[in-house]
């Protein structure tokens, strides 16, 4: 039994979705491309989006699917920003 089998081909699909942007963005980190933290918030959440854009399910599960997906990638990501001295813009208004 293969893991799509068990799974779910669309849950497979999202699996694989997620472990691709984790290395994209984990490369881009390396090579010095994405360098501030708020930058790879922002291109994560805009790959997410994107991905699941042409996905024709009930509103409320499709907002559920994102949610997840980006804080997997996240929490996937949480090790490498702290190896890498990421930058964060600190707010100072107030």
């Amino acid at each position: 039994m293969t893991i799509a089998a068990y799974c779910g081909e669309f849950e497979f699909t999202v699996l694989e979705f997620v472990f691709t942007i984790t290395k994209d963005v984990e490369k881009k980190i390396r090579k010095r491309k994405l360098f501030y933290e708020v930058q790879i918030t922002r291109y994560v959440q805009k790959k997410v989006d994107c991905f699941f854009l042409g996905i024709k399910m009930d509103k409320h599960i499709l907002t559920v699917y994102k949610y997840e997906a980006y804080n997997t990638i996240m929490f996937r990501l949480k090790d490498i920003l702290k190896e890498n001295n990421i930058f964060r813009v600190i707010d100072s208004t107030t």
